[in-house]
């Protein structure tokens, strides 16, 4: 038998696996869910930040790598651009930016990032760039929504580009979301303390509990069509999963899918036994299984 057909014979078997078990697909990918397939702690800290682009100026958002800053961000900015299609108001519409800040050398480069992604010409320079969103208000019913991940990784003089989201953050019809690293971003806000006392949401995502994440493995099974979670994902299972990822959102998630294509292989439930088999995997092995 060749590679390719080795390969074909393990999807197959992946895919009557899932189906055995009810499954669209892998639910524990990391592409974006529907709000119901967030645990209920990460439902209330959306809701939060969707108030605050909606109706709010400024927020932050802060965790430590893999609690799922980035994957929060992209998720509102899917369900705010969903919700106003779903409206003929358009003083209920909201147009969300997603900017990565740590992509930009200068805070006019931001500026033009914010620009071209609300599909306007970005070849003015910083003050005509500028003037745009100035106007925003007198020009358009719709509410910006500037959503700036990772922005202390900004490579732009922080005083500059501090002072700018400052400005912003007082501009009618205008809301802004910074997402960062709760050090980082600690410092960031620091070097202008305006912009601190404009801050009025701060969300920050911290490692879940057992409880939580149970929730959140649970609710990916629910919202992929599983209806037996418990007879899949077993008790210990579970246990490995949460000891292994110390709570971590995204490293739970990449330990359960592991663990689910190699109980697909087996053709056996995910147990203890087969979380920490596929995770101690080498990455090779996990991305080609049909390879020994």
């Amino acid at each position: 038998m060749t590679t390719f057909e080795e390969k074909i014979g393990h999807d197959q078997r992946f895919e009557f696996y899932l189906q055995r078990w009810g499954l669209r697909g892998d639910p524990f990918g990391l592409e974006l869910p529907s709000i119901d397939a967030f645990a209920p702690s990460q439902q209330e800290d959306i809701r939060k930040l969707k108030w605050l682009l909606s109706e709010g100026k400024l927020g932050v958002l802060t965790g430590a790598p893999g609690m799922g800053k980035t994957t929060v961000c992209e998720f509102l900015v899917f369900s705010l651009r969903e919700e106003s299609l779903n409206t003929t108001d358009p003083s209920r519409q909201i147009i969300p930016v997603l900017v990565h800040g740590a992509a930009y050398k200068s805070a006019e480069e931001l500026l033009r990032a914010v620009i071209l992604g609300v599909e306007m010409d970005a070849s003015k320079d910083s003050a005509s760039l500028f003037e745009v969103l100035r106007r925003w208000h007198q020009e358009h019913p719709e509410r910006l929504a500037i959503i700036i991940d990772d922005v202390p990784e900004s490579r732009a003089d922080k005083l500059e580009i501090s002072e700018v989201l400052r400005v912003l953050a007082d501009l009618p019809n205008i809301s802004l979301l910074l997402n960062g690293e709760f050090k980082q971003m600690r410092r960031f806000i620091a070097e202008v303390p305006a912009l601190l006392d404009r801050v009025q949401i701060h969300v920050a995502l911290r490692p879940m509990d057992r409880k939580s994440l149970k929730e959140l493995l649970e609710l990916r099974l629910k919202n992929a069509g599983c209806t037996s979670y418990d007879g899949l994902l077993t008790p210990d299972g579970f246990e490995s999963i949460y000891k292994f990822s110390k709570g971590v959102p995204r490293s739970a998630l990449k330990a359960a899918s592991n663990a689910l294509h190699l109980a697909a292989e087996r053709d056996l439930p995910i147990d203890s036994r087969i979380v920490k088999k596929a995770n101690r995997r080498s990455l090779i092995k996990r991305v080609f299984p049909f390879l020994r």
